[in-house]
């Protein structure tokens, strides 16, 4: 198991180039892969890579 650390939706959203708002309003929608931790959303980054590889091909 790796030990890269959980992204928060802060974390996440400066990743991706967004507001946290827009990871809150859209996670679900866009399947963004998450698991809930004491309430809390966090995102493996392995999983938002894949997850982004997966968008950027449907994509084009």
């Amino acid at each position: 198991m790796q030990n890269a650390r959980l992204m928060s939706v802060a974390d996440l959203a400066e990743y991706l180039g967004v507001t946290p708002a827009w990871v809150y309003n859209n996670h679900r929608a866009l399947n963004i892969p998450a698991c809930k931790i004491g309430g809390h959303l966090r995102f493996r980054p392995t999983d938002v890579d894949r997850w982004i590889e997966r968008e950027c091909r449907e994509a084009a």
